[in-house]
């Protein structure tokens, strides 16, 4: 009896350790982190040194932005209304903020030169 539940006390320590090893992947999927597959990657292949872990377990918990369409609903709404020049140096602005691509201010800025 001693040595089935010796089996059940060492299986159980694995599950906790496997559950422990890939909680930073656990934490980036819960999470919807859009670097997760790298995450997962780091904690697999450098995981078992205590940096590599703490690097996937710091990168599976910070920060991230979703990719907002903001500006370029901004850019759109410039084209509706208001003096043109005005409109210009707002896209502008925008395109020297980064919200911009070169390809999508050509786009605003013929649409507000052309109308």
């Amino acid at each position: 009896m001693s040595e089935n539940s010796s089996s059940f006390g060492a299986f159980i320590l694995l599950a906790i350790t496997v559950i422990i090893y890939f909680l930073p992947t656990v934490i980036a999927g819960k999470r919807g982190h859009p670097n997760g597959t790298p995450i997962f990657l780091l904690n697999l292949f450098l995981g078992w040194t205590l940096i590599g872990w703490l690097a996937a377990l710091i990168w599976s918990a910070s920060a991230f932005t979703a990719q907002s369409t903001e500006p370029q609903e901004e850019a759109k709404s410039l084209v509706l209304a208001g003096d043109p020049c005005q409109q210009l140096e707002k896209l502008a602005g925008l395109k020297e903020r980064g919200h911009l691509t070169q390809e999508e201010f050509e786009v605003a800025k013929a649409k507000i030169l052309n109308g």
